[in-house]
């Protein structure tokens, strides 16, 4: 659930299932699913009405109007009047409801034209009417959500809730929500810079200490959400965009974290609950297993790896699904020829991050304390091949998300789906 660009032609991620859930306002997108997912085909006193589409688009605003006035009861309950906040350069997110909400928007923001179309969402660029700032606007269909893919809207009530509780530079930030009868509205800073990889594979070149620069404000981001026992649980090139472009060698590079669709907050140590990316996805969370937060710091290892070499870490970079060494976790390490310039600090690095042990693994504390990420061992002028590696890429064109040219990353796992071939299936069976 990208912020701002559409990622929608893969299949959608999953809802978060009953273990990911918390006792939250924004539950309303569950009461919603619940009324549309429950309707009746008879009237009052049970004669069965015919089902045409009229009558059946009539009974879901009826059952979407009755639960958007259960979610302002809920706000009014839990938050009082501070369900009238209307966020206005501090630091509260805006919580508004009622039936003029969307003329509550309207007064405050213009909205322009589309940033990208997704197959439940989309997303608009908007400008606050008072202070011509800008931001991004994304407009949820829920009606829609619910006829195309039951139980998604979970997921926008996940990326709301975390969103709401994380405030960091490493992080896009969240300013308002607008609960409007069927539709929801989430207005959120905007990115204009693209992806990272798209800026990288543009810029041509990639030295070392620059992209040590780049893991740092990641890492950092990072740090911050596992302090605040968040777990991203879906980190990949395609959720990483820049605030801006850099506007010459020397401009710094504001790079976010984006999409908490998939994220949950781990007030337990483990989780059990099996979601996330082919090709990012944790070895214990490929056997089925209780992990932690280090499935982050696995996913942000894949994500150095691409950074400064170009490929996947896997034997064979073009394969749908991780090979079965990484299931059998005898998994090593090994670095492409291209790569043998790359520093003894940057292997050592990854060498941590990409630990099949999560006992043993880095947490982003440790690597953010790494002299590599701390730009004391990261060779100055270093050049990195990993921009012409990413952009001769099969799976890559001009046009393309250069995060989507990572064939075995680009496909996001269901729970209870495996993401394993029937051959890697039998492997992990026979080796647990």
């Amino acid at each position: 659930m990208g912020a701002h660009q559409s990622r929608d032609s893969s299949p959608p991620s999953p809802p978060a299932t009953a273990d990911d859930k918390t006792c939250s306002p924004c539950f309303f997108l569950d009461g919603v699913a619940e009324r549309i997912r429950s309707n009746s085909k008879s009237d009052p006193i049970g004669s069965p009405l015919p089902e045409t589409p009229v009558i059946q688009r009539r009974r879901q605003q009826q059952q979407i109007e009755e639960a958007m006035n259960d979610v302002h009861n809920l706000y009014a309950s839990q938050y009082g009047k501070q369900s009238e906040i209307k966020a206005d350069e501090d630091d509260n997110v805006g919580i508004h409801e009622g039936p003029n909400c969307e003329t509550e928007l309207n007064e405050k923001y213009e909205l322009l034209e589309a940033m990208g179309v997704g197959s439940t969402s989309t997303v608009h660029r908007c400008v606050h009417r008072r202070t011509g700032k800008e931001y991004a606007c994304k407009i949820i269909d829920c009606v829609l959500i619910e006829e195309r893919f039951q139980g998604m809207m979970s997921q926008f009530q996940t990326e709301i809730e975390s969103l709401r509780k994380l405030k960091h530079p490493g992080i896009i930030e969240l300013y308002d929500v607008y609960l409007a009868d069927s539709k929801i509205y989430i207005v959120m800073e905007i990115m204009n810079g693209g992806e990272l990889f798209e800026y990288v594979v543009q810029k041509g070149t990639l030295t070392e200490d620059e992209a040590a620069k780049i893991v740092r404000k990641v890492t950092s981001a990072l740090v911050y959400m596992h302090d605040n026992n968040i777990v991203h649980r879906d980190l990949k090139p395609e959720n990483l965009l820049l605030k801006r472009k850099p506007q010459g060698p020397g401009d710094d590079i504001e790079v976010k974290i984006i999409d908490f669709g998939l994220s949950k907050a781990m007030e337990e140590p483990v989780a059990q609950t099996f979601l996330g990316t082919r090709g990012y996805l944790a070895p214990e969370m490929l056997q089925r297993r209780n992990y932690t937060k280090a499935v982050d710091t696995w996913a942000l290892g894949i994500i150095v790896f691409v950074l400064v070499c170009g490929c996947l870490p896997f034997d064979d970079d073009s394969a749908t699904v991780p090979s079965d060494d990484l299931v059998r976790t005898r998994f090593v390490l090994r670095f492409p020829r291209w790569a043998k310039n790359l520093s003894k600090s940057a292997k050592d690095l990854l060498s941590h991050l990409l630990d099949v042990n999560p006992a043993t693994r880095y947490t982003a504390e440790q690597a953010l304390n790494h002299p590599w990420v701390k730009g004391e061992t990261a060779v100055k002028g270093n050049l990195l091949a990993s921009p012409g590696k990413i952009k001769k890429s099969p799976a890559y064109t001009g046009s393309a998300k250069p995060g989507k040219y990572i064939q075995a990353g680009r496909r996001v796992v269901h729970p209870g789906e495996s993401p394993l071939s029937p051959d890697v299936q039998r492997v992990r069976k026979n080796s647990l």
